[in-house]
């Protein structure tokens, strides 16, 4: 009998120390599995911010050429030169189908708007002037503009009269492209992550599915001034 319960006290312990093993060895496994994904998911957000900060740098570039080209056209700079708001306002919608931009604005040399082209329509002059005067008193080749719910990137310019090199400014032409949901699925394709634009506490525009709005207070990384990635919310599981 004493054997039998010598034995029976030995398969107990090599039950309790093997379930102990087994049960150390899954706490091991779990936290090195949450660990390389948790890094894994930390790479592949580096690497989508970088390849976004890439795909932004060369559209702000191509962007910030065009407005540079549309301001030295000969037909601007006569236009500007006749300071008729009307006239100008009037010859506007010719160069702003030009552009393919979704704003235009042209300013005098002062800095009041002259001319206002726009998606949507409802944005007024009124608007116009008190942005683009914050516009000509902060020399930067961008500026963002949240106006009626919509988010713009302007591009500004000067219109010189004559060689820019003698700085005779006829006036002031911006450009604007709106952060809309095109805008949103390029961002997110080119990123291979979710991305949500926002301007303050609003959100402009954002790839997450409309179920899961408060989710995107879970985006892991900013990627520019107003836009956030989703690494954590989908794709990877964002």
């Amino acid at each position: 009998m004493g054997g039998i319960r010598l034995r029976t006290k030995f398969l107990l312990s090599m039950v309790v120390v093997s379930a102990a093993l087994t049960f150390t060895t899954l706490l091991v496994v779990r936290h090195t599995v949450q660990t390389q994904v948790r890094l894994g998911i930390e790479r592949d957000l580096q690497n989508s911010v970088s390849a976004f900060h890439n795909f932004q740098k060369q559209r702000e570039g191509t962007l910030e050429r065009s407005a540079g080209l549309l301001a030295d056209l000969p037909n601007v700079r006569a236009l500007m030169t006749t300071s008729d708001a009307p006239t100008i306002q009037d010859a506007s919608r010719d160069l702003w189908q030009l552009s393919g931009s979704d704003l235009l604005l042209l300013a005098d040399s002062s800095g009041r708007v002259m001319a206002l082209q726009a998606t949507p329509t409802e944005i007024r002059v009124r608007e116009a002037q008190d942005f683009f005067s914050q516009v000509v008193s902060h020399d930067a080749a961008r500026h963002w503009w949240y106006v009626q719910g919509h988010l713009y990137e302007v591009f500004p310019q000067a219109i010189y009269f004559g060689p820019a090199s003698e700085h005779r400014v006829l006036g002031y032409l911006g450009l604007g492209y709106e952060i809309d949901d095109r805008v949103a699925r390029d961002v997110s394709r080119v990123a291979a992550s979710e991305v949500v634009f926002r301007y303050g506490d609003a959100i402009v525009r954002s790839t997450l599915k409309p179920s899961l709005p408060s989710r995107s207070n879970e985006c892991a990384s900013s990627i520019g001034p107003m836009a956030t990635m989703c690494n954590s919310v989908s794709r990877l599981s964002g």
